[in-house]
């Protein structure tokens, strides 16, 4: 996530991404007018109980990158383009575009915009995708989502400034006419079309309200299938169907109610109780409880998504590359899928995640070899960590040193989680480890300015291609703050976002994503994701496939 989901988020918030598969919609009715979708009569009362497991940081969508706000953009705005599951199967659908071509060489794209208005009822235009699209990689902007356009002609200048806005590749023909122009043939283009970095943005909005754009529900607008109709910080986000949206007639929910609860227990409870519609679990107790509770749908599949460590390389510890190996060495990764997720995940040797394709060729993994397996044994920790220690000038007795671990959360399993490496760490290197817990918000501050040493976080792939991952540690992505940068690293990221022989770029893949460990570990792969959700019965058109983008537009309840 995409995306896609994710993107950077905590575990639990499943339930904000859940998105629908395809639907035949049949308005016979029942005689009395009920109206049926394939073949289930809808409930008199079209509501979602959802929840996210913390307030998103913003609604800017040029400006966030945390999954809870990414969930929310996707239902209150429209993206020229979604995934929808179809048959089984991602196919990509027009959203705000109902159509577009590319010319022969795909460096220039059209996109024929659909009518549509604004939550307000002010008309959709051109404009408005091609401010979005400038006012993310506009330099002044800071957006780390824009690493994913640079692709864009001249995108690169623009985002570090070299070059003015009005230069992007980007030329509105009329009002529902957006012309955008690549920098050079990229193979993945169409997957950026519904990531939150070509979202539309009103321009009056954000000259309005400035910083403070996104932040409160007033000072946010969208285009989308449903808007917001109150958010309470830290307590509650309620979405209402917008009645200004194009397909209105296909959206069934009325409203989506998602409680932010932050205490793991408390969401168990509330599905356990029926005040949530659904909930996902890493616990053994909890899953098999809910298996074999009635009315309640069990999905298990691996998900894109990586939970991981990341090191400030300016940090006067951590700017050691031979320590940053040593730390992510250390990790029996078998031992932390048994011990803290009981083995309902997968121990993660690499930063592209099991489930993303490559195209043709199918699933990269199977294609690539996980490069933390090839690297030195457990063993070898303790060596390096010396060495680094030496190169440092800071002695030969770890025991002296102390790490500080930043996490973004403050309910006890991720408490917990901190414990456990820090004995982990204990053990193995005989460092200390002081856990440094904050809301999300903060931890994104801090992080974002450097303000820490080590910290953690779970990241979804945006779009299905491995440059979704390996284009976050190019030098001027910024999306991960670990302020690493090599060279050779941003010209093989370069060359395999234009090659269009799959097998060649595979290739370029594979050798970056060896020297993302190999030359600079910069960050610590722990566990790949897999998903165990659950869904009440009467919750209905839902899809489990990675990547989609419908959001909970289709999603409808019968027999609740």
């Amino acid at each position: 996530m995409k995306k896609k989901m994710v993107a950077l988020m905590l575990a639990g918030a499943m339930v904000l991404s859940l998105v629908a598969c395809g639907s035949k919609e049949e308005q016979s009715g029942s005689g009395k007018g009920q109206i049926e979708v394939d073949g289930n009569k809808l409930d008199t009362k079209q509501f979602y109980n959802g929840f996210m497991s913390s307030d998103p940081s913003t609604l800017d969508s040029a400006k966030g990158n945390d999954g809870y706000g990414n969930g929310v953009l996707l239902n209150i705005m429209e993206p020229l383009t979604r995934m929808d599951e179809q048959k089984g199967k991602n196919v990509r659908i027009g959203a705000a575009a109902e159509s577009w071509e590319s010319n022969e060489d795909g460096t220039v794209w059209t996109f024929k915009l659909r009518d549509n208005k604004w939550a307000d009822g002010k008309e959709v235009t051109a404009e408005d995708y091609a401010y979005g699209i400038q006012y993310t990689l506009d330099q002044k902007t800071g957006s780390p989502n824009a690493y994913l356009i640079t692709c864009i002609k001249n995108g690169v200048a623009v985002n570090s400034g070299e070059k003015a806005v009005s230069d992007l590749g980007i030329k509105v023909i009329d009002k529902k006419t957006l012309e955008i122009t690549l920098e050079n043939p990229t193979p993945y283009f169409l997957s950026l079309t519904d990531t939150r970095a070509m979202l539309p943005i009103r321009k009056d909005y954000v000259e309005k309200y400035g910083e403070a754009y996104g932040a409160e529900p007033e000072k946010v607008i969208g285009n989308g299938p449903f808007k917001i109709k109150k958010w309470t910080h830290n307590s509650e986000m309620l979405l209402e169907k917008s009645k200004e949206y194009w397909d209105q007639k296909n959206v069934y929910l009325t409203a989506i109610n998602w409680k932010i609860i932050t205490d793991e227990i408390a969401t168990f409870n509330s599905f356990e109780n029926g005040s949530l519609d659904s909930c996902s679990s890493g616990t053994p107790e909890w899953i098999e409880k809910f298996k074999s509770k009635d009315n309640v749908v069990y999905t298990e599949s691996v998900v894109p998504s990586i939970r991981f460590f990341f090191f400030n390389t300016k940090d006067a510890f951590f700017k050691n590359e031979n320590i940053r190996k040593a730390f992510s060495i250390a990790i029996d990764r078998k031992d932390v899928a048994k011990t803290i997720f009981f083995d309902t995940m997968i121990p993660s040797y690499s930063w592209v995640p099991q489930g993303v394709s490559t195209g043709e060729q199918g699933d990269y993994r199977k294609q690539v070899k996980e490069p933390l397996k090839t690297m030195s044994k457990e063993e070898d920790a303790k060596k390096l960590l010396l060495k680094g220690m030496e190169e440092l000038g800071l002695g030969s007795d770890p025991s002296k040193v102390t790490v500080k671990f930043s996490m973004g959360g403050t309910n006890q399993w991720l408490r917990n989680f901190g414990e456990y490496f820090q004995q982990e760490y204990k053990k193995t290197l005989g460092v200390n480890i002081k856990l440094d817990a904050n809301e999300w918000g903060t931890f994104q501050s801090k992080t974002n300015s450097g303000d820490y040493q080590m910290g953690y976080m779970v990241w979804g792939i945006d779009y299905n291609d491995p440059i979704s991952m390996l284009g976050l540690m190019q030098s001027k992505a910024g999306a991960i703050p670990t302020f690493w940068e090599n060279k050779e690293y941003d010209e093989l990221i370069a060359n395999a976002s234009i090659e269009m022989n799959e097998s060649k770029r595979v290739e370029m893949y594979k050798k970056a994503e060896e020297l993302l460990f190999n030359g600079g570990c910069a960050l610590c792969p722990v566990v790949n994701e897999t998903s165990h959700a659950f869904r009440y019965s009467y919750i209905k058109n839902t899809s489990t496939l990675s990547f989609t983008t419908m959001g909970l537009k289709k999603i409808y309840t019968s027999g609740r």
